[in-house]
């Protein structure tokens, strides 16, 4: 289930504003200093055709005027302790999700030490996941409160962090399709309430939640995003949450997780330990974080992922 991508990493450091506005390729960017000091910056990217990870770290108090390449949606968080922001005039707090549309110069204005988070995703590749409405062209730039802000935080932070193998990771197709998974419902929330709740009758919703299901069954070789089961039945992804939530009693991303968790120790119960490890089962069913993985199987199972490997050990032994 692994894909091999050319995995474009960066790391910059910079002593100057005019140097860190020159570090992201394709950008178009202008810094302004607005205190007094030795500037200092670091840019650490990752990529992979049509999604860019990105962590930008200052030290002083900036005025930026920003646009990304033509043809992206870029979602970004601040770091919780950056320093007050804002955005396109707007304070940018915790729970926020910064949304910058491709070719648009915005206006953002920290007042100190900041670090933010982003991820820069190409309008086709992301549109490619979603049902046919709500429509993320016609987002504009700003910036929205979102219940999806923490967990894309703790995401890009934990792959962007020095110590993690990021880069590897992003190599694999579940890491990607969870990200433009996350980013699909960051936006579809963001646009559901411009527009307005399109929600399907009380009385369809079982329906729905049966052919989603009989979607899960119908690609047990594929690892699924939740956006990718709302496009394959017809329907938003917030039509689908809500669905599932009368129906099961759980999100359709608890759902989907409880599937590949069962599918995994189907995996570990019949593998060959001398030719697998818990690690590339995990990736191969769409987990990701290794930590998670262990944490989730062992709450399921009442036993360690590793354990039920060398289970399987002894028996070939």
């Amino acid at each position: 289930m692994n894909s091999q991508q050319t995995i474009r990493v960066v790391t910059d450091t910079a002593a100057d504003v005019c140097e860190q506005e020159q570090a992201l390729r394709g950008w178009t960017q202008h810094y302004s200093q607005l205190q007094p000091g030795r500037f200092t910056g670091e840019l650490r990217e990752f990529g992979v055709p049509g999604i860019q990870l990105i962590r930008e770290t200052t030290n002083l108090r900036l005025h930026q005027h920003t646009a990304p390449p033509p043809n992206t949606l870029v979602l970004g968080v601040p770091m919780v302790g950056s320093a007050p922001s804002r955005f396109e005039g707007k304070p940018v707090g915790v729970g926020d999700v910064i949304l910058f549309r491709g070719a648009a110069v915005c206006d953002f204005l920290c007042s100190g030490p900041m670090s933010i988070l982003a991820v820069a995703i190409d309008l086709p590749r992301l549109t490619a996941l979603r049902a046919p409405t709500p429509n993320a062209e016609a987002l504009q730039s700003g910036t929205f409160l979102s219940a999806h802000a923490p967990a894309l935080r703790n995401e890009l932070n934990w792959l962007l962090a020095e110590q993690q193998p990021g880069a590897d990771i992003l190599r694999h197709a579940s890491v990607r399709l969870a990200i433009l998974d996350r980013c699909c419902q960051v936006v579809e929330r963001i646009t559901s309430r411009l527009e307005g709740e399109r929600l399907i009758p009380l009385s369809q919703r079982q329906n729905l939640v049966n052919r989603a299901r009989d979607y899960v069954s119908a690609h047990p070789d594929d690892v699924l995003s939740v956006a990718q089961i709302a496009q394959g039945v017809g329907v938003t992804t917030r039509m689908l949450e809500y669905s599932f939530a009368d129906v099961m009693g759980m999100s359709p991303t608890a759902y989907l997780r409880m599937i590949r968790l069962n599918a995994a120790r189907r995996a570990l119960r019949v593998a060959d330990p001398r030719q697998t490890t818990v690690a590339e089962i995990a990736m191969d069913h769409g987990f990701w974080h290794l930590g998670r993985f262990s944490t989730y199987y062992s709450q399921m199972y009442g036993e360690k992922p590793s354990d039920t490997l060398k289970r399987r050990s002894a028996a070939v032994a």
